[in-house]
């Protein structure tokens, strides 16, 4: 059953002067664009440059085997059943969304119909099998950062590292370099996620030298270096508010023995596992960017209109999506428009 999901990232543009440059810079320093053009051509042009591998062939990603394309419909035939709600420009809020076609190539496989076996047909390894994925991306004119969220049915069914590769290739250009993409969450969700979610174990690991073994010990050829992981899980519903005590004091134990040991804050590496049963939503992130990975995923669920097998409606997700950047996402973003506006 697809479980559908958002994820949400922001970047910014990368010069190797390290001088500050907007997206409209970027345009006139691609060659894509004059300064005489008005923005909204600007962007017209940067639609296009952003549609254009995907409009004409396909955005592929070999070391994912995925590809990321736009598949039109024949005269007289409709293929793409959401071709009518295919990516456009909504200027001068400078956002490109819609729906685009992706998925996974690469394996054999074969084609058949349920209840008719013999009806088959096969794949090949260049033949994708594309599904129909939601993207959202805002490109300002006037600043230098950038966002984009996009959807997925599921986690096996994302297409997200793909998309994320594609949105940051586009803008390694020339003296640009390739912008890192961080992932962004609405604090909205953050605290929903966090006011619900529990703690269900955090993990210490390392790797122990151990001095103790006789040099003639058969077994410190084997057993000389090894790691080590203990995991604590507390038995009652612990909140996440506490998060910062139960390190401490699960910090203070020790492992090894009365001659030989180390307190489990030494351990170079500090997991912690949460659940969130309320949201469907579980994290795992390492404890020293536990501000930057404890970013839940974001589950459609009750928030959207569902189809029937549970993909999302995709005029009600561009709804949500939309109103969702503009009350929530873009005052984060753009500190400086949201003081404009309250002004």
């Amino acid at each position: 059953m697809a479980n559908p999901r958002l994820d949400f990232f922001r970047f910014t543009l990368k010069h190797k002067s390290g001088h500050i440059k907007t997206f409209r810079q970027f345009m006139l320093d691609a060659g894509k664009c004059t300064s005489r053009q008005k923005d909204s051509t600007i962007f017209a042009n940067l639609y296009k440059y952003f549609m254009d591998r995907p409009t004409k062939d396909f955005a592929k990603n070999d070391s994912l085997k995925k590809v990321i394309t736009l598949i039109s419909n024949p005269k007289g035939k409709i293929i793409n059943k959401h071709y009518d709600k295919r990516p456009n420009i909504k200027y001068p809020g400078c956002i490109i969304s819609g729906v685009m076609n992706g998925g996974p190539y690469g394996k054999e496989r074969i084609v058949t119909r349920l209840g008719k076996k013999d009806n088959t047909n096969n794949l090949a390894t260049d033949q994708p099998v594309l599904q129909y994925y939601y993207i959202f991306v805002y490109l300002p004119l006037d600043h230098n950062e950038g966002f984009f969220m996009i959807h997925s049915d599921s986690l096996e069914e994302s297409i997200t590292k793909s998309a994320r590769n594609y949105i940051a290739e586009l803008f390694k250009l020339g003296d640009y370099q390739k912008p890192v993409m961080t992932s962004f969450v609405p604090k909205n969700f953050w605290e929903e996620y966090k006011k619900g979610a529990t703690l269900m174990s955090m993990s210490f690991k390392s790797t122990i030298l151990d001095n103790q073994i006789e040099e003639n010990d058969p077994i410190k050829t084997y057993m000389h270096e090894f790691d080590v992981k203990i995991t604590l899980s507390p038995k009652n519903k612990t909140n996440l508010t506490y998060l910062e005590e139960i390190k401490k004091y699960c910090a203070e134990k020790i492992f090894g023995n009365s001659s030989h040991n180390v307190k489990l804050e030494k351990f170079n590496k500090i997991s912690v596992n949460t659940k969130n049963i309320e949201t469907n939503s579980s994290k795992t992130f390492d404890w020293n960017n536990r501000d930057q990975e404890l970013m839940p995923t974001v589950y459609l669920k009750d928030r959207i209109r569902l189809n029937d097998n549970g993909t999302p409606d995709f005029s009600s997700l561009d709804l949500f999506c939309h109103q969702l950047f503009n009350n929530e996402i873009l005052p984060d973003l753009r500190p400086d428009l949201y003081v404009k506006r309250m002004d």
